[in-house]
């Protein structure tokens, strides 16, 4: 990265064409003020749903200074349950684990260890930096959540938009030996389950010449940028399958996937989830994939929901982690 200013247009470049799905004809300016309030609002009622919750042990330091919460039953550690990580989402450059401190609250009521680490956000961290937080998030709980009183053996992985591209990222980089970083990961653990949200797994998909004229891509001028941006040689999880044989792998580093989309959603292009599950299934035949299909919910309505503690939203996340 050249310089900031540079970086910066790029960045905005790339956001306008991800959330106008690829150069949208109908383009609306929301009221910039409006949208303070009412994020003000919300990081006010995070806050303080954070600092009000109990059964939790925040700011526990897991990777060069970068820290997690633990959401727990503190009064009984010793039946271990199941552990759910979340990695949350806000387009590579915001998002905190006291943003969404609800969907730890909310695992913790219903029987579950939540991990809610914070992971490196651009300027400051590259995609790589921020898979590089994400593995060691995981490795570290592995390696110590039993003294929250989860089990080990059944470890799971829910994630929400950027969130979700950068775990699909981790999951398949450790499991394909692609270098980061400069060094190789080494595989992960089976996980239990991998829930993603929302996610988009290819910038080919936004390619222009793709949206107007049909044309099958690689390398669009929207996956350039985000490679020159972000730093980083391999940023689609899709294209991580695409050297490998039809049938090549066994196992893609976790017993079931579900994939979760929602039909008003235009941020992220439904032909993302559907391309990157076409691709495990065709290297992974027996792969085990779910795909959520919601009628009538947006982007951000999932999130938004749980994060206000609206029951419904609350449900929908349940239902879908129980899968």
């Amino acid at each position: 990265m050249k310089t900031l200013s540079l970086v910066t247009s790029v960045l905005l470049v790339l956001s306008a064409l991800i959330s106008c799905n690829a150069l949208s004809l109908s383009i609306s300016f929301p009221n910039p003020i409006k949208n303070y309030i009412n994020e003000l609002k919300d990081q006010i009622r995070d806050n303080e749903n954070y600092n009000n919750f109990q059964n939790i042990e925040r700011d526990i330091i897991f990777n060069s200074g970068r820290t997690l919460d633990v959401y727990y039953d503190k009064e009984n550690t010793s039946e271990l349950k199941p552990v759910f990580l979340f990695i949350f989402g806000g387009s590579w450059y915001s998002g905190s684990k006291v943003k969404f401190t609800k969907f730890g609250s909310l695992l913790e009521e219903n029987d579950y260890v939540a991990v809610l680490p914070n992971y490196v956000l651009f300027p400051k961290g590259g995609f790589e930096d921020m898979v590089d937080d994400i593995y060691q998030s995981i490795q570290w709980t592995y390696k110590n959540i039993e003294k929250y009183g989860g089990d080990p053996n059944r470890i799971s992985i829910s994630a929400y938009s950027a969130g979700s591209h950068l775990t699909a990222l981790t999951i398949f980089k450790s499991l394909l030996g692609y270098p980061n970083k400069g060094e190789i990961l080494e595989p992960l653990p089976m996980l239990e389950k991998v829930v993603l949200l929302n996610g988009p797994y290819d910038f080919d998909d936004y390619s222009i010449v793709r949206k107007f004229l049909g044309k099958e891509t690689e390398n669009s001028v929207v996956e350039n940028i985000v490679k020159l941006v972000f730093q980083s040689k391999n940023v689609s999880p899709t294209d991580l399958f695409k050297p490998f044989a039809d049938g090549s792998l066994e196992s893609l580093g976790a017993k079931k996937f579900t994939l979760f989309y929602t039909s008003l959603d235009e941020t992220v292009v439904e032909s993302s989830a559907l391309n990157l599950m076409k691709q495990m299934n065709r290297v992974s035949p027996n792969v085990d994939i779910s795909y959520v299909y919601k009628e009538g919910y947006e982007h951000t309505t999932v999130t938004r929901g749980v994060r206000a503690g609206s029951s419904e939203e609350e449900e929908v996340f349940i239902n879908l982690i129980s899968l």
